[in-house]
């Protein structure tokens, strides 16, 4: 299959080290207004292609099958809007898009046209933190979960320019992590973002506190900071139910033990393939005829509606209900 990819900043790389490793995959074009990042990236990866500025001239490449849609979020509905249009498959990174009801659109149009609109979801398909996913719901709920994640960008790119960098581009990772943690229907959000302008344009700390109909709750505390106050790039997370409390660190280490006992359990987790990897992996999977269903677009909607209400939680400064809207449900209802 020939693909198009629409943005060539940072992230790019991680994409196309992995597509041009793929044989059943041909890299068609490069398309960034930054035209000295779309030369880099075809320096890198040795790709004779073309390198547009507009993705929307890459839309009339002949034979294209599928976009792979790197923009800035404010851009992914539009342009995952327009390559659906033009008859494509479309592998998005996260999110999906700002709002609900331009995600649930989306999913409408994919099921119109008949093509595949796959979300990248790396850190909630990364082995090790389903490895602690596995560890909490072992024991009963209801849980309460923590997680901080603080992360230094020396290449914020367009972060600089989003009025909430922090929930909207770093959290959406936090809002697919918890939907596979807990099971139960989130009830209601609470969350905050404050910018950091002494640090860098981007800069910021958000909070979230959400709750679940089982009696669940996770608090979240996210930022983008300028060094000295960061975390692996996964967070560090914990958890405790009725029987067991357990952490993670982002990284290789698990702890888990009965509340109570005098020392937890420290296991090693082993060496898996990148989060990046294993997802971009299935995409193409999808792609010729495999499944893959936590990577469609209609089963990342429940994070999309976490993302929504956090955002006009932040705005109106007072918890909002996560809203599952009629054309939400009947997406998840006719998901295969």
């Amino acid at each position: 299959m020939k693909v198009a990819v629409f943005g060539c900043g940072l992230i790019a790389s991680r994409w196309v080290r992995t597509l041009a490793d793929d044989p059943r995959i041909t890299i068609g074009a490069l398309a960034d207004p930054d035209t000295e990042a779309a030369e880099r990236l075809a320096r890198r990866y040795q790709l004779t292609v073309p390198r547009l500025t507009g993705w929307q001239q890459a839309l009339e490449i002949a034979g294209l099958d599928a976009v792979v849609n790197l923009t800035p979020p404010a851009r992914h509905a539009c342009v995952s809007a327009a390559a659906l249009d033009a008859g494509l498959h479309v592998l998005t990174e996260k999110p999906l898009a700002i709002s609900l009801r331009e995600a649930t659109e989306l999913v409408h149009q994919a099921r119109a046209v008949g093509r595949h609109l796959l979300v990248m979801q790396n850190r909630a398909m990364d082995p090790r933190f389903l490895a602690f996913r596995d560890v909490v719901r072992a024991s009963p709920g209801p849980w309460a979960v923590t997680a901080d994640t603080l992360v230094t960008l020396h290449r914020p790119g367009f972060r600089t320019r989003m009025r909430r960098p922090v929930l909207t581009d770093l959290a959406v990772h936090a809002f697919d992590q918890i939907r596979q943690l807990i099971p139960a229907a989130a009830l209601d959000i609470q969350a905050a973002e404050v910018p950091l302008p002494h640090q860098g344009a981007h800069c910021a700390l958000a909070t979230l506190l959400l709750r679940f109909t089982d009696g669940s709750v996770f608090s979240y505390r996210g930022g983008y900071t300028s060094g000295g106050l960061h975390t692996p790039a996964s967070g560090r997370w914990g958890a405790v139910g009725k029987d067991l409390a357990s952490t993670w660190d982002g990284e290789d280490q698990l702890t888990h033990g009965a509340i109570g006992e005098p020392s937890a359990n420290l296991e090693p987790l082993p060496e898996a393939p990148a989060g990046y990897q294993l997802v971009i992996e299935a995409m193409v999977d999808v792609l010729h005829g495999g499944s893959s269903l936590e990577l469609a677009a209609e089963q990342n909607l429940g994070s999309i509606a976490l993302l929504d209400a956090a955002l006009r939680s932040a705005a109106l400064a007072r918890p909002c209900p996560v809203d599952l809207p009629d054309p939400l449900q009947e997406a998840l209802d006719a998901a295969p």
